[in-house]
């Protein structure tokens, strides 16, 4: 099994935007300064204060906070916080992610999405089913990323307002 070539940002912004996946794969940086993305960092930065946080792994994956008490069966439990009031398709991704992550490097691991402002955490396992959709999905977002031509822009602009990317699409 080689080792997964995309960042957790990456594997998110495939679920939420390919247009998005593609300008950020392109050094089109945008997030900086965004106000959304700094109140992330904030959440971040103020919940799970006992916890150490942001564990870099080979500049690919950011792991929010792993418990170091083992689950009962061994696995390590890597949770992921969002300041999202809803739960969304792209966190679960991403957290998939980091979980295959882990097992190509030999760390058996299940996932914790917490979301702090709902008061509410969802587990997340690695299956064989998920773990071939993942596969489907790494080989689409190379696709995505070494094609010459800019995906076209989501058609629903309300979706887009709190974008960073936003001037890029609709200015």
């Amino acid at each position: 099994m080689s080792s997964p070539q995309f960042t957790g940002t990456q594997v998110n912004y495939y679920a939420v935007c390919k247009r998005k996946l593609w300008l950020f794969s392109h050094d089109v940086e945008m997030e900086r300064e965004n106000e959304n993305v700094q109140l992330g960092r904030l959440l971040d930065e103020g919940t799970y204060k006992r916890e150490q946080k942001s564990i870099a792994l080979d500049e690919r994956v950011v792991l929010d906070w792993v418990e170091m008490k083992d689950n009962a069966d061994g696995t390590k439990t890597v949770h992921e916080v969002k300041k999202s009031r809803s739960v969304e398709a792209a966190h679960r991704l991403q957290m998939l992610y980091y979980l295959y992550y882990l097992k190509t490097k030999g760390v058996a691991a299940r996932g914790e999405l917490d979301y702090p402002l709902l008061k509410k955490t969802e587990r997340i396992e690695l299956t064989p089913e998920s773990e071939a959709d993942l596969r489907a999905v790494l080989d689409e977002i190379g696709d995505i990323i070494h094609s010459e031509e800019v995906p076209e822009r989501l058609t629903a602009k309300r979706f887009c307002e709190k974008c960073a990317y936003f001037e890029l699409c609709w200015a």
